[in-house]
């Protein structure tokens, strides 16, 4: 094979002894008649980064954002299989799809901060949604874990929209942040970040794991190689191959996750 010339993350090796936080099981992806996804069946590990790589058109954001119900705005989808949090089928008729997105934050490509203060972006989810706490707290809490809060305690009161774009991507995690959700899914959140504020991203998803379950997708190889703990290559529609990155990058099972990791297709 040939060689990984991109820092590779080692940790979790071996995935045995992870706790599982999600689990889909014989899942289909429909557009109207189009299968966009087929036959998935994965495990998503409680305080860990699982990357999710693959060329465009692969199906996955499209698995991103069933794990919080987004799909659902999109005329014609649905889902065959079961999408399980905490062993719950979010997809039961029963559960309402806004508790689910509370329990599973959302982190979009562009920075897309409200038009209001820094301290209202952080503030507004929690007030509608009845938060009882101290919302000054509550904002300290969230903008001190998305290692923002000493660039812009002095200026809370100023529009989001004066803050840099790495910043303004920063404020949309702690945003995300502040509705206290137990999984945190990231759609390629760097893409359109500089080398300098991507790599404060990839430092902050470190940290964060402590707290949340993380699921990226990303472009990126090297993002995917040096943050993620677990690494699904998609492909057409199908998971080709789901390790803990270091096999994946460096031992992968399938030809078509070699071919891909070294640059031969994607």
């Amino acid at each position: 094979m040939k060689e990984i010339k991109i820092q590779v993350n080692k940790a979790d090796q071996n995935n045995e002894q992870l706790k599982t936080k999600i689990k889909l099981q014989n899942v289909n992806l429909y557009y109207g008649n189009f299968k966009a996804v087929s036959d998935l069946t994965m495990d998503i590990y409680e305080n860990r980064i699982t990357s999710l790589i693959g060329p465009s058109g692969c199906g996955k954001s499209t698995v991103l954002r069933t794990l919080n119900r987004m799909n659902d705005f999109i005329e014609d989808f649905r889902v065959e299989g079961k999408v399980l949090l905490d062993n719950t089928d979010i997809y039961d008729p029963k559960v309402d799809p806004v508790e689910v997105r509370l329990r599973v934050g959302m982190v979009f490509q562009t920075p897309n901060p409200f038009p209001k203060s820094i301290y209202e972006n952080i503030a507004l989810g929690p007030k509608i949604n009845g938060y009882k706490g101290d919302l000054d707290e509550l904002v300290y809490e969230a903008l001190s874990k998305a290692y923002l809060w000493e660039e812009v305690k002095d200026k809370l009161q100023e529009s989001a929209y004066s803050l840099s774009g790495g910043q303004q991507q920063r404020l949309c995690i702690a945003r995300a942040i502040a509705m206290q959700p137990e999984v945190l899914l990231m759609d390629e959140p760097t893409a359109s970040l500089d080398p300098i504020s991507t790599n404060k991203i990839e430092e902050l998803i470190l940290e964060l794991k402590e707290y949340y379950t993380i699921i990226i997708v990303t472009h990126n190889m090297q993002q995917a190689a040096r943050i993620g703990d677990l690494t699904a290559l998609f492909y057409q529609g199908k998971l080709i191959e789901y390790d803990s990155t270091f096999k994946i990058f460096t031992n992968p099972k399938e030809k078509l996750t070699e071919d891909y990791i070294t640059g031969r297709f994607g």
